[in-house]
């Protein structure tokens, strides 16, 4: 009878034991998930505003641009303006994207954050090779 009582007693002091641990467990993963969240919403944060300033910076040189293409005539002002136009059209594009990942969240916005990285690039290169042809061009 004695031990049938002494494992009582250890088995309700090790119930207690998971007990505590299991509520310990559950306050740390809630911590971690919250920690977590945090840290992907400054990250999306972040890169909104990354992106933000560059569509700034690229609105500031296309207005160069535009300048640089009213001094032109003929056929080279007929090309800096259809260059301008796709840069501008490309850049609009962002715009949308961008509009589009600051509603989005969790996995979308993990998809978003890799579509417009990709066109962020490709509006970039595409800018930089207007921008060494046209310069040759002056």
């Amino acid at each position: 009878m004695r031990h049938i009582a002494a494992a009582f007693v250890v088995l309700s002091l090790a119930s207690q034991s998971f007990a505590t641990s299991a509520e310990e467990v559950k306050t740390k993963t809630a911590e971690a998930a919250t920690a977590a969240a945090d840290y992907t919403k400054e990250q999306k944060e972040q890169f909104q505003k990354d992106m933000e300033e560059n569509l700034a910076k690229m609105k500031k040189e296309i207005a160069e641009m535009k300048e640089a293409a009213s001094k032109k005539t003929g056929e080279a002002k007929t090309e800096y303006n259809d260059q301008i136009k796709a840069l501008e059209k490309k850049q609009e594009e962002m715009k949308k994207d961008l509009a589009k990942m600051k509603k989005s969240s969790g996995k979308a916005w993990g998809e978003m954050k890799n579509g417009m990285s990709k066109a962020w690039d490709a509006i970039s290169d595409s800018y930089g090779k207007a921008k060494a042809h046209l310069s040759e061009e002056k």
